[in-house]
């Protein structure tokens, strides 16, 4: 959940009860108490007050209760939040159902803004995986906030076949990509940063034995440099692009450091030093016949293999 919307549950939570233990909080948020004391900065920073008492019967309490009326939403606020909303009702997210509750909350006691038309398209999982999911995500996030070892038994789609394998990892964060969600972490099996789907995960153990280093890894730096999430080896893409394609891959940005030259109205040279050779093959066959590989040269092999390939399939 995002940390807005765990400082407002933690408000909600603080409303309906006299005083509240950090630790009871927490449990609730599904995150660590050092979390729950950067809410309380956050929420007295919006001017909701929080105090709190020591002692066995301690925790916190709101020094002044009052309704949401307290917090002061810009017009642009107010937007952001509807949008928000519309992007995740569009697709089935873990706590969608939630958020929704939450937003309507907030929306309800101000001034009526301008609708917001949005549709988020996204393959939509199924219910049974979506529960499944969310059994693992919160595991795999509190081990996450508490540094804790986790060992899974995982299902890897591999050329040759399934593979099935005993890892352990470390936890360092959660993701979604195109409908899917994902943690992140050092893979001490595999010796490096790993991505785990969490549908692919057979079984799990959160360990008690707890990794106190990070190894350095950038997410954000590595989704730059690649196309997809494959943080494989960097290669120099050459394309040439006929129409419509050309037209469609002039509208996106494929890679930051991606060129392309106009040579004709019905064609394009694309160049991009990028990463994740496995979905940049599946792009370049999704345009069929409206691409042509120009280098490099294993790339335009393994496009030619895989079509001869389609081309028995019809024979």
């Amino acid at each position: 959940m995002s940390k807005i919307s765990n400082a407002l549950n933690m408000y909600f939570l603080l409303q309906v009860k006299d005083i509240v233990k950090v630790e009871e909080i927490a449990e609730k948020l599904e995150v660590t108490p050092r979390m729950v004391k950067k809410y309380k900065q956050d929420l007295e920073m919006a001017g909701i007050y929080i105090g709190s008492k020591l002692g066995r019967d301690g925790g916190y309490y709101l020094e002044n209760k009052r309704s949401l009326e307290g917090i002061h939403l810009a017009m642009e606020e107010l937007s952001t939040l509807k949008m928000a909303t519309e992007a995740i009702k569009s697709g089935k997210y873990h706590y969608s159902s939630k958020f929704e509750i939450m937003a309507s909350k907030i929306l309800s006691i101000h001034e009526p803004t301008d609708n917001i038309y949005y549709h988020n398209k996204v393959l939509r999982k199924s219910d049974e995986t979506l529960a499944k999911e969310k059994i693992v995500w919160i595991d795999i996030n509190l081990a996450v906030n508490r540094n804790k070892k986790v060992k899974i038994t995982y299902k890897s789609l591999k050329k040759k076949g399934l593979e099935i394998k005993e890892r352990l990892v470390n936890p360092y964060g959660i993701f979604d990509y195109k409908g899917a969600t994902y943690f992140f972490g050092y893979c001490e099996s595999a010796k490096g940063i790993r991505f785990f789907k969490l549908s692919r995960i057979i079984t799990y153990e959160i360990l008690k034995e707890k990794f106190n280093e990070k190894i350095p890894f950038d997410f954000e730096e590595v989704l730059e440099k690649s196309f997809g999430i494959y943080n494989d080896e960097l290669i120099e893409l050459k394309l040439k692009i006929y129409y419509p394609m050309s037209e469609i891959v002039k509208e996106k940005q494929i890679a930051k450091n991606q060129r392309i030259t106009v040579m004709d109205e019905n064609t394009i040279y694309f160049q991009a030093k990028i990463k994740g050779y496995t979905e940049i093959k599946t792009w370049i066959m999704s345009m069929g016949s409206s691409v042509e590989v120009l280098e490099p040269l294993k790339l335009k092999e393994d496009v030619f293999e895989e079509i001869n390939k389609i081309a028995s399939l019809y024979k």
